[in-house]
């Protein structure tokens, strides 16, 4: 506030009282947009943090659904077809 009064003081003279009233709004309205974009850009590198590790933990439990219904599929595929539990004993080496 005291930056202001003194620039209101110094362009007084020069520029007439509501020249300079005029001027000194739009400098504070560019400094309030300013504060505002710097909190904006703040709030989206946080976002985009948050989002990073939502994406991360995501991804861990596609891949972990994954390989369950991998093993279930072959499970299910073993228990229903007894030729491939006789393939899968002809390549594995073992004797029935």
């Amino acid at each position: 506030m005291t930056k202001t009064m003194e620039l209101y003081i110094l362009l007084k003279d020069k520029l007439g009282e509501q020249e300079t009233k005029a001027l000194i709004e739009a400098f504070d309205e560019v400094t309030e947009q300013a504060k505002k974009e710097v909190a904006t850009k703040a709030d989206i590198a946080a976002l985009k943090s948050e989002l990073k590790s939502d994406i991360l933990l995501v991804e861990t439990r596609l891949e972990a659904k994954i390989k369950l219904y991998f093993m279930l599929l072959a499970l299910l595929f073993l228990m229903t077809n007894p030729k491939a539990i006789e393939l899968l004993s002809k390549l594995l080496g073992m004797v029935k």
